[in-house]
């Protein structure tokens, strides 16, 4: 058989490239079902299919020899799934491990087989290919023999990857000498910067229980911050009260997804701070004295409530109940609102004075 040239051999790629492109697709929204199955949160999961551009020169560049390019190439299909975490790369290197074939031998852990005269913070790569099970099935038959190569990474190792690869130097002897010193630092240092996120997650787990165990046991002398403030609406009792407040002030409780929870979070610590109350004990006075023994009925302060949940109802309560300023309102919700809220808050206070 006559050796065919690139261009060739980039027109033979060109006529099945719909293919690859149909398989990156299908491969994405699979791994992205695949680790959200395991739990595992990631930043996001790109997919690209080589252009025919980069096949012929992949074809052409010096010491590359293929048999068959289209088969002997591993990375015509490619995912590159960026984690937040490190820890996370070695579980989604499970997930894949146990979903599909894994070319053991020409996949690699870049960071493990670093050489010492070599700069950067890798990644791990698999190359992959369809098991028995799932070439079976009649939608991926069509991608049997084909492999594709999978892209394991950290934010910051992204980071790295993104930068490094504009400065073009590959190893140290590429590299003016006053530059090599910079470059090995600041790789250590991305490095240093993931292994501290993972440290930091796991001492907000442990604080978040020790808070637990402190709302539990009655010990309110915590700094209010997200984690406190959780436990303590989560295990004092406190939230079914002020749900039960708010339900019987004409207000509907309903389940905010983690998103919406947080930002109400964040709205609620912010007016705690704003009207000076900063640990868990003073939040727990003021509810148990001024706001919880009140059972307010007949206004319509907790009408904009109807799918919002115990954080932000609790907000609106408390600045009603403070008769906060303008500016303070502005701070936590939109000014538009203000007017509104100025004459409920007023009506919360008559109806509240009248049924002491």
């Amino acid at each position: 058989m006559t050796e065919l040239s690139p261009e060739e051999w980039g027109n033979r790629y060109r006529a099945t490239r719909a293919t690859y492109e149909s398989m990156t697709t299908r491969l994405r929204a699979l791994a992205a079902d695949l680790i959200s199955d395991a739990g595992i949160d990631v930043i996001q999961i790109e997919g690209r299919t080589k252009t025919v551009e980069s096949f012929e020169e992949k074809i052409s560049r010096k010491g590359k020899k293929y048999k068959n390019p289209l088969l002997d190439m591993t990375d015509l299909v490619g995912l590159r799934i960026i984690t937040y975490y490190r820890e996370d790369v070695t579980r989604i290197g499970e997930v894949l491990k146990g979903e599909f074939l894994i070319d053991e031998q020409n996949s690699v852990d870049k960071s493990a087989d670093l050489d010492p005269d070599r700069f950067g913070y890798m990644s791990v790569h698999y190359i992959a290919s369809l098991s028995p099970a799932r070439r079976s099935l009649a939608e991926w038959k069509q991608y049997t023999g084909i492999r594709a190569e999978i892209q394991v990474r950290t934010a910051l190792q992204h980071a790295w990857s993104a930068v490094h690869h504009k400065l073009e130097y590959k190893s140290s002897i590429e590299a003016p000498r006053e530059l090599r010193r910079r470059l090995f630092r600041l790789s250590a240092l991305f490095e240093l910067a993931d292994e501290q996120f993972s440290e930091l997650r796991d001492a907000r787990a442990r604080i978040a229980s020790e808070y637990a165990q402190d709302v539990r046991g009655g010990h309110l002398h915590l700094p209010l911050d997200e984690a406190s403030l959780t436990a303590y609406l989560r295990d004092s009792g406190k939230r079914d009260l002020i749900a039960k407040m708010i339900t019987e002030s004409g207000g509907k409780i309903e389940v905010r997804d983690e998103r919406g929870l947080a930002r109400d979070r964040r709205d609620l610590l912010k007016l705690l701070s704003l009207t000076g109350i900063s640990t868990v004990s003073q939040l727990d006075d003021y509810l148990s004295e001024a706001i919880i023994p009140a059972r307010v009925t007949g206004t319509n302060l907790f009408r904009k409530v109807a799918t919002e949940g115990i954080e932000d109802a609790l907000t609106m309560l408390i600045m009603a109940d403070k008769r906060v300023s303008q500016d303070t309102f502005s701070a936590i919700y939109l000014p538009e609102g203000w007017d509104d809220f100025a004459r409920l808050s007023e009506t919360w206070h008559n109806i509240k004075t009248t049924q002491r």
